[in-house]
């Protein structure tokens, strides 16, 4: 459905971005997003499946607006296996590339201003970089995946601290993926092979966990993102769906995706189409197209926007949360 209501909260389907395109104003397979200054949405398209151990030209960054706006793309044949995005204090953008074991930086030109990453196990070592997230002091987490831990570095690349190890008791990964930092400065990790997400202080202390296999409540979670109410959203990858949780880990709903209609971009094309147009119009069930497709990155704006990197639909999916919500009240 367009709107979403359970437990007092509202969530109301905005638009979708973008398109599927191998350049321009669209993504190839997109798998992360980051919010950066001045309204500016990067979006990371890992390039099309397949072309594992290839540096591609559709394997890019491209930066939008969430009214529609191109503004560019870059990165094009720089990365292998791009996995996520994270934006520091100064607007620098940094990815992460799990194939090449690197993290690079770019300026908010789409420069490319740094790059560091060693393979290995030893601290300081990565072994398929994933998910990665800024604290307020600029000290970016990385989510060493193939080491079965999260490491703590400087923006520069020096190593500060490691916690966790490969297993699946608390406090141990399984090939684990997103993460993200609240506004108290606690972790939450996508525990992708465990099926569910653990949260820890900024030292690596263990506090709690949830989700789980069972019953299906998460299957391969990929990323994770907390709003400023504290509810918790998990890219519930296998699922094909976003799960709400409570901050204390209950669950509240899931969004299945709601773009029946398509976005800006995708609508000048298939208006320019008449072949498309006609096929468009003999969909009967047009809720099909509206949904999620392999679910990997999430972000939350200032205004509590939620935007989705639909992977295989070359998109993203906005919703909005409203505040204060009350149910309309009736005199019978």
């Amino acid at each position: 459905m367009l709107t979403t209501t359970v437990a007092g909260r509202t969530w109301n389907f905005k638009k979708a971005v973008g398109r599927n395109a191998a350049a321009g104003n669209g993504f190839t397979q997109p798998y992360d997003v980051a919010l950066g200054p001045e309204g500016v949405i990067y979006v990371l398209s890992r390039g099309a499946e397949g072309a594992g151990g290839v540096v591609a030209p559709n394997k890019r960054i491209g930066k939008v607006t969430m009214d529609d706006q191109f503004l560019g793309d870059f990165g094009h044949s720089e990365f292998t296996w791009p996995v996520a995005l994270a934006v520091d204090s100064e607007g620098n953008l940094f990815c992460s590339d799990e194939h090449l074991n690197i993290i690079a930086s770019y300026n908010e030109d789409g420069e490319r201003i740094g790059e560091w990453g060693e393979v290995g196990s030893d601290e300081g070592q990565l072994n398929g970089p994933n998910g990665i997230a800024f604290d307020a002091d600029d000290n970016l987490y990385v989510v060493d995946s193939g080491n079965g831990r999260v490491q703590k570095f400087t923006k520069d690349g020096s190593f500060l601290a490691t916690f966790g190890s490969a297993g699946s008791d608390e406090g141990q990964f399984d090939k684990p993926w997103g993460i993200t930092v609240d506004s108290s400065g606690d972790l939450f990790v996508a525990d992708w092979g465990n099926d569910r997400v653990q949260k820890f202080s900024a030292g690596g202390t263990h506090l709690m966990t949830f989700g789980s296999a069972a019953g299906g409540e998460l299957n391969h979670p990929s990323s994770v993102a907390v709003d400023s109410e504290g509810d918790v959203y998990v890219a519930d990858w296998g699922n094909k769906r976003i799960q709400i949780y409570e901050p204390d880990g209950n669950v509240i709903t899931s969004l299945h995706g709601d773009a029946v209609e398509f976005s800006a971009w995708a609508a000048e094309v298939i208006n320019a189409n008449p072949d498309a147009q006609k096929a468009y119009r003999r969909v009967q069930d047009r809720t099909q197209i509206g949904l999620l497709d392999r679910p990997v990155g999430i972000a939350i704006d200032a205004d509590d926007n939620l935007i989705i990197t639909d992977s295989t639909r070359g998109r993203l999916q906005v919703y909005t949360k409203e505040k204060d919500y009350m149910d309309p009240q009736f005199n019978l």
